[in-house]
C-alpha cells in the first residue's frame, strides 16, 4: 500500500488557505490530532494558514474529551488562529441534559446542529477574514459533519474552490440507528452535495473511498484521494525500547499492555441498533439502520474474556499480566471488568496530557487495538491511536474484524493478530506476549510502510490537494 508523495518544489508565493475547524486544540479528542498535525506541517509546504475554530470554553460544552493545552506548543507562530463562539445557545445544553431533551432535539432538526447554530458566528467571522485575507482556498474538516454544509455554503457564498477533508464516513457513521429514514436521507444527500461540489473530497480511509464511489457512481474517482491520518515524529520522543526496572525484580517478570483514548461504545447505542422492532418502545420505532455495526467489538470485552481463558489454559502466564487503559472512564466499565473479573489486573488512571500517553505506549510490551464489527461488511474505520502505535514500534495486540484497520496493521508488521470472536486465540497471543523475553521480537516492523504515515508527508498531500483546487477555481 504504496501512498504518493509530491516531489514538486514549495512555491515562491504561498498558497493562502483558510481552514475551517469546529474541533481543535485544546480540546484532547482523537480527530484533534490529524487537525494540528495539518496545521503544524501545511506552512512547511507553502501554505499560508489561517483556522477559524470555536472558543475553548465552547468546545468543552460541545464535546467530554478532555482539554489538553499541550497540544498548542508545537504550533507554528505563522498560522493565525480565529476564535468565535459555537453560537450554541445555553438552553440547548440544558434542554440536552436529560434523555428527552435529547430525544426532543435529535428529532427536532434532521442534521448536525453545529450547521445550525454556528453558520451565524462562522459567516460573520468569514466574510471579515476574506475581505482581509483573500483566500486561494477553503479547507473544512468535519466532523462535525455540519462543518462539511458549512463549508460547501461558505465557498458557494465567497465563490472560493474548496477541499473537503472527512475525518469520518458522514452517511455511513452507524454506532447508533438514525432517528427516522428520514434524518438518513438528509445526511445522504447533504453529503452527496458536499462530494460533488469539493474541488476534492479526501477520505481518511480507503474503504471510506470505495464505498463513496460505490453509492454514488456518478462522483469523480479522480476527486475522491485518500489521505490517511499520521503521527508526528517530533513529539514522538525516542524512549528507551523497554522499561527501566532493575534486572531480577518482580516488575521486570511482568509485562504491560496498554491501550490509549476513548471506546466509542455505549450499550444503549448497541441496544438500538440491535433490537427487533417488536421489542422496541414506541419512540424507537422508526428508527432507521443503513447497515448493523457491532460496536462492542471496539470496547475492550473481548479482550478481557481472553485474559479470563488465559487464566485457564496459563494461570503461571496470567499472573504476571498488568494492563493499563488510559483515557475516560465510562460508566460501563467498571461492570465489565467485574462481570469478566479482571478488575485486579485492570488499572484506570482516566485522561492523561497527550505526551505522557506516548511515553506509556512507548514503555509497553504490547498495545491493544479493537475495532467495530460491521453485519455483512468491512469495517472502514481506522483509529488515529493506530498511526502513534506504528511510530512507538510496539507489538499491536490486534483484535480486529475485516477491515482497513486490520489490512493497514497487517502491512505494518507491528501486529499480533486475533479474532475477537475466539478466546483461545486471544489468550494464545496473550500468552505469547507473556512468555518472550522481548515481546518486541515478535513483530517485524515494516518501517518503509510505516514512515508514510508520518505527519509531515500527510501535509504535503494534503498541500497538494489544495493546490490543486486552487489551481481549478470555484466549481459552481
Amino acid at each position: 500500500m504504496s501512498l504518493p508523495v509530491s516531489e514538486s518544489p514549495v512555491p515562491a508565493t504561498p498558497l493562502r488557505v483558510l481552514l475551517i475547524a469546529f474541533e481543535f486544540a485544546p480540546l484532547g479528542a482523537g480527530g484533534v490530532q490529524r487537525v494540528m498535525g495539518l496545521a503544524r506541517g501545511l506552512p512547511a509546504c507553502g501554505i499560508d494558514l489561517d483556522v477559524v475554530t470555536v472558543q475553548a470554553e465552547d468546545l468543552a460544552l460541545w464535546s467530554g474529551a478532555p482539554v489538553d493545552a499541550t497540544l498548542l506548543r508545537a504550533l507554528p507562530e505563522s498560522v493565525r488562529v480565529h476564535r468565535i463562539p459555537s453560537g450554541f445557545p445555553p438552553w440547548y445544553w440544558s434542554l440536552t441534559r436529560g434523555r428527552a431533551g435529547f430525544r426532543v432535539a435529535q428529532y427536532s432538526h434532521w442534521g448536525d446542529p453545529v450547521s445550525l447554530f454556528w453558520r451565524r458566528p462562522l459567516l460573520e467571522q468569514l466574510d471579515a477574514l476574506v475581505a482581509e485575507r483573500r483566500p486561494d482556498v477553503l479547507l473544512a474538516t468535519a466532523p462535525p459533519f455540519g462543518v462539511a454544509v458549512l463549508g460547501r455554503i461558505a465557498a458557494r457564498r465567497y465563490r472560493l474552490p474548496w477541499v473537503a477533508d472527512m475525518r469520518d464516513a458522514w452517511s455511513r457513521w452507524c454506532v447508533a440507528p438514525y432517528p427516522t429514514i428520514a434524518h438518513y436521507l438528509y445526511a445522504r444527500t447533504h453529503e452527496r452535495a458536499v462530494l460533488k461540489s469539493a474541488n476534492v473530497a479526501v477520505a481518511t480511509s480507503h474503504v471510506t473511498r470505495g464505498q463513496w464511489l460505490a453509492d454514488t457512481p456518478s462522483l469523480s474517482p479522480g476527486r475522491m484521494v485518500t489521505i490517511y491520518n499520521g503521527y508526528d515524529a517530533a513529539m514522538v520522543p525516542a524512549f528507551a525500547a523497554r522499561r527501566s526496572v532493575p534486572e531480577g525484580s518482580a516488575e521486570a517478570d511482568l509485562r504491560h499492555v496498554v491501550y490509549a483514548g476513548s471506546f466509542y461504545y455505549t450499550p444503549d447505542a448497541r441496544a438500538a441498533t440491535f433490537r427487533p422492532i417488536w421489542r422496541r418502545s414506541p419512540q424507537h420505532w422508526l428508527h432507521y439502520r443503513l447497515r448493523r455495526e457491532d460496536w462492542l467489538y471496539r470496547s475492550p470485552y473481548f479482550f478481557l474474556r481472553g485474559i479470563q481463558r488465559l487464566r485457564v489454559v496459563h494461570p503461571e502466564l496470567a499472573r504476571r499480566l498488568r494492563v493499563t487503559f488510559l483515557g475516560r472512564v465510562p460508566p460501563w466499565l467498571p461492570p465489565m471488568l467485574a462481570e469478566t473479573e479482571t478488575a485486579d489486573v485492570v488499572s484506570t488512571p482516566g485522561p492523561v496530557p497527550h505526551a505522557e500517553a506516548l511515553r506509556l505506549e512507548r514503555q509497553a510490551d504490547a498495545l491493544l487495538l479493537t475495532s467495530a464489527k460491521v453485519v455483512g461488511g468491512r469495517d472502514y474505520s481506522i483509529a488515529g491511536k493506530v498511526y502513534e502505535y506504528f511510530a512507538a514500534g510496539v507489538p499491536i495486540l490486534a483484535l480486529l474484524t475485516d477491515g482497513a484497520m486490520r489490512d493497514l496493521v497487517s502491512e505494518s508488521g507491528l501486529g499480533l493478530l486475533a479474532d475477537p470472536d475466539d478466546s483461545d486465540a486471544v489468550a494464545e497471543v496473550l500468552a505469547r506476549v507473556i512468555a518472550a523475553p522481548d515481546p518486541r521480537r515478535l513483530v517485524e516492523p515494516n518501517e518503509p510502510f510505516i514512515a508514510q504515515f508520518e505527519h509531515r508527508l500527510m501535509a504535503e498531500r494534503m498541500a497538494d490537494c489544495l493546490r490543486r483546487a486552487a489551481a481549478e477555481g470555484y466549481r459552481g
